[in-house]
């Protein structure tokens, strides 16, 4: 791989141990196996290699949108279509802007971004952080989805009542939409004087969806989720009462913002608005 001899990469190790004044290899049964030194030194470089290429392309990043390298960290329920919509849209007029995307949950994303090892992130209900720059996105709302089979039956709006009459699947408190939310619906719960108990409890809307798409139950999960439910197996309803929540955007502060950001945090926007008004004038 570094196209020299066997012999020159004996020296160049050699050399290196002489450098460092401890032995980085052991011969083993007439086999080089690592030192525990070693380890670690190939831990950490993989790090550093790993920032210098983060750096490369970040500088590719800045001058231009024409050419850049974007890599965004997000809340699942953000990752399965949303995002993508809003890539596929801003590649057909940037054909060589190029993406990585990573679903995480809320602390692993504040840890990414704060890190730089993402550019952006976008969450929900971002807390405030001294190393942490804050835009709002959008105001989102949870619905209730339910199995489609039942949809004739239910009313237009569905009130937490609804909920009683078909096994429910909950999102645990640690769900991607974060503490904040969860107790805002448990608020809610209370002044209706109503316990919900699960059936399932899981921690992401897509798994809730896959149950209410299997006939499993009702499920309150978040807008994104419920706009790209398949009418066929599932029913949408708005909740009778106020439940909603921040979408936000999430960048390291003193971080540069590359234009390719800048243009992709508009045309998120853009596919945000168009989905969140498709969805309340569909009857949902």
């Amino acid at each position: 791989m570094l196209n020299i001899s066997q012999p020159a990469a004996t020296r160049l190790l050699l050399r290196a141990e002489d450098q460092l004044g401890y032995k980085l290899f052991d011969r083993v049964k007439g086999r080089l196996t690592a030192t525990s030194e070693a380890r670690i030194l190939y831990a950490e470089s993989g790090r550093v290699l790993s920032g210098l290429e983060n750096l490369r392309k970040l500088a590719s990043n800045l001058g231009t949108a024409q050419a850049g390298y974007l890599r965004i960290a997000a809340a699942p329920s953000l990752c399965v279509d949303l995002i993508p919509l809003a890539i596929t849209r801003l590649r057909k007029k940037n054909p060589n802007a190029r993406f990585s995307v990573e679903a995480r949950q809320y602390s692993d994303l504040l840890r990414v971004v704060l890190t730089h090892e993402v550019d952006i992130g976008f969450g929900f209900n971002a807390q405030p952080h001294p190393g942490l720059e804050i835009a709002p996105l959008a105001q989102a709302r949870f619905y209730g989805i339910f199995p489609a089979a039942l949809g004739a039956r239910l009313p237009r709006v569905a009130s937490l009542g609804v909920f009683r009459r078909h096994p429910y699947i909950g999102l645990s408190s640690e769900d991607p939409l974060g503490p904040t939310s969860s107790a805002r619906l448990n608020a809610a719960l209370e002044v209706a004087c109503l316990k919900l108990d699960p059936i399932v409890a899981v921690k992401t809307n897509q798994i809730a969806l896959s149950l209410v798409q299997r006939g499993a139950g009702a499920a309150i999960v978040d807008q994104y989720t419920a706009a790209f439910s398949d009418p066929a197996r599932v029913a949408v309803r708005p909740l009778a009462f106020n439940l909603s929540f921040a979408v936000d955007t999430m960048r390291a502060r003193h971080q540069p913002s590359s234009v390719l950001a800048k243009d992709f945090v508009v045309v998120l926007t853009q596919v945000e608005n168009e989905i969140s008004k498709r969805l309340a004038t569909s009857g949902a």
